[in-house]
């Protein structure tokens, strides 16, 4: 079938006001906050999806969908949506690069500086003593050497940081580190560091558990704008509470958004943030980019740059 003038959905109530003009200006495209709100026709005649967070088993109500861009990165939420096995798949991965490394380096000057704490006495007649520390000289381990991980290292290296990659394998070295690692040697690794960013996708079971947190340094300030799988929560909050680390960030939770009584808002020296390391104004603009330029590969025959390789249980 050609892809010269598919059906396209945008189902995306938040993005939608800026994202539908742009991709409209180039193809039809319709617009709707849920897929459960068109009439079986029209959901029958939709070729292409653009959205990201999709509640459980709303993907067969388009039975004809053949391709799913997501304005987000992660895939781990599809299996239970109900995505048909070969439908193409894209992402926008590409587009909150930059903004995520930036959060992560803020996050982590957070906690070396103890901005927090000026923040909650600019408010009351106290003299700021701190204990702030420096990141120029330190070592700080890079969970991760992809897109975000590599942006990381760029600004780490930057301002003075020694980093340290953790990849899949290790084999690969990752540019500006000073030395790229397997998974497997985390633990070890660990207890050399003095910091430490994940930016890991999603897993099955978490890399950051209670051995690794324990090797951690009583300084050691762990950043985390990846996903939540990939750390033992609760071994995190007992490291903290019992000061066996100096403190955290953490942009990703198991739920979201944290229900008010969860007890993470009591957690000591944890810095909770509301998943938006990815928000930047330009993103709407920058995510229609990415579906146009997957657009164009499939009109021209090619690959979509932005294919996604799904894991089986995705």
């Amino acid at each position: 079938m050609s892809w010269d003038r598919p059906e396209v959905l945008v189902a995306h109530s938040k993005m939608w006001p800026e994202l539908v003009p742009r991709i409209a200006a180039e193809i039809p495209v319709r617009q709707s906050d849920t897929i459960a709100a068109l009439d079986p026709e029209t959901r029958a005649s939709i070729d292409v999806l653009v959205g990201y967070q999709f509640p459980p088993d709303c993907l067969p109500l388009l039975p004809n969908l053949r391709w799913l861009h997501l304005t987000g990165t992660g895939t781990d939420h599809l299996a239970a949506a109900g995505l048909r096995p070969g439908t193409l798949v894209t992402n926008a991965a590409r587009v909150p690069v930059e903004a995520v490394a930036e959060y992560a380096v803020a996050g982590l000057f957070m906690l070396l500086k103890d901005l927090v704490e000026l923040t909650e006495i600019s408010h009351r007649p106290a003299w700021y003593t701190g204990r702030a520390v420096m990141l120029d000289g330190a070592t700080v381990l890079v969970l991760g050497g992809g897109r975000i991980g590599r942006a990381v290292i760029r600004r780490l290296s930057a301002l003075g940081a020694r980093c340290v990659a953790v990849t899949r394998t290790g084999r690969t070295p990752v540019p500006l580190a000073v030395k790229t690692v397997g998974v497997e040697a985390l633990p070890g690794i660990a207890a050399e560091v003095d910091h430490v960013v994940a930016c890991l996708p999603a897993t099955d079971q978490p890399l950051v558990d209670k051995a690794v947190l324990g090797a951690l340094p009583a300084h050691a300030a762990f950043v985390n704008v990846g996903r939540a799988s990939t750390v033992d929560e609760e071994a995190l909050y007992e490291a903290l509470r019992s000061q066996q680390i100096r403190g955290a960030f953490l942009d990703v939770h198991k739920n979201e958004p944290l229900p008010d009584d969860d007890p993470v808002w009591q957690v000591p020296n944890l810095v909770v943030s509301p998943h938006r390391a990815f928000a930047f104004p330009g993103e709407p603009a920058e995510v229609a980019r990415t579906f146009l330029d997957n657009l164009a590969d499939l009109r021209a025959g090619r690959t979509p740059r932005d294919a996604v390789t799904l894991r089986e249980d995705s």
